[in-house]
C-alpha cells in the first residue's frame, strides 16, 4: 500500500495526516475491550504494550495497519521499527501538556528520524482532549522559545486535530504538538505509537 499524491503533500506541507475509518469496527472493537482489560488487570494509560498485555492480538494488528507503515515509509524513507507503543486516556480536567517534538531540534538538511501514531479509540473533539499540531513545523530547525513549551501556552498557528473514533492520526514525530485538556465528561482512549528509523538508538 502506498499513500496518494494528496496524502504526500499533507504529510510533507502541514507534516500531520488524518486517516478515517483506518479501524474498521469490529478491529476497533477489540482494540478498546483490549483496552479496558489492560487497565483492569493494572496497567495505565502510559504503560508499554507487550507480548504479555491483554488483547495484545489487537494492539499488534494496529501497530501494523498499512496505511501508517505507508506514511512511515515515506516521511523516512528507509527501513523503521516499533520505538513505543501504549493507551492513553487522559481523564476530566487532566491531559494538558507543552508544546513538543518527539526528537530533538534537527539540523538544517538533516533526515526525519520519528513518525508518531495516534489510533482513535473514542472521538477526538475539540474539549476532551484531542491533539494539538502546529502545522508546518517538522520543517524547522529551530528549537521552540522555552515560553512557547509551557503547558498554558498557545503558538499562534496551533490547531486541534479532531476525528471520529476508529480515525487515526498519522504525523512527522518533528512536529510541535501535545496533548489538551479534556474539558469534557467523556473520555478519550487512543492507543499512540512511535516509529524509529532502524539504525537510531534511542
Amino acid at each position: 500500500m502506498e499513500v496518494s499524491p494528496d496524502q504526500k503533500t499533507e504529510l510533507d506541507e502541514r507534516g500531520y495526516l488524518v486517516v478515517p475509518d483506518a479501524i474498521d469496527e469490529d478491529e476497533l472493537a477489540r482494540l478498546s475491550c483490549a483496552f479496558e482489560r489492560a487497565v483492569t488487570q493494572g496497567g495505565t494509560e502510559h504503560a508499554p504494550i507487550s507480548e504479555t498485555t491483554p488483547g495484545a492480538d489487537a494492539w499488534q494488528r494496529f501497530a501494523a495497519l498499512p496505511i501508517v507503515h505507508a506514511a512511515a515509509r515515506h516521511i523516512l524513507g528507509r527501513p523503521f521499527r516499533v520505538s513505543q507503543l501504549h493507551g492513553r486516556n487522559p481523564l476530566p480536567g487532566y491531559g494538558q501538556q507543552g508544546l513538543h517534538t518527539d526528537w530533538p531540534t534537527r539540523s538544517p538538511g538533516s533526515a526525519y528520524v520519528v513518525v508518531t501514531v495516534i489510533g482513535m479509540f473514542d472521538d477526538f473533539t475539540q474539549d476532551n482532549g484531542a491533539t494539538r499540531v502546529v502545522p508546518g513545523s517538522h520543517l524547522w530547525t529551530r528549537p521552540l522559545p522555552k515560553s512557547l513549551a509551557q503547558p498554558l501556552a498557545h503558538h499562534p498557528q496551533e490547531c486541534i486535530v479532531t476525528g471520529k473514533a476508529g480515525s487515526v492520526l498519522v504525523f512527522n514525530g518533528h512536529l510541535l504538538h501535545s496533548g489538551t485538556q479534556n474539558r469534557s465528561p467523556q473520555r478519550r482512549r487512543a492507543a499512540q505509537m512511535v516509529l524509529l528509523a532502524q539504525e537510531v538508538t534511542r
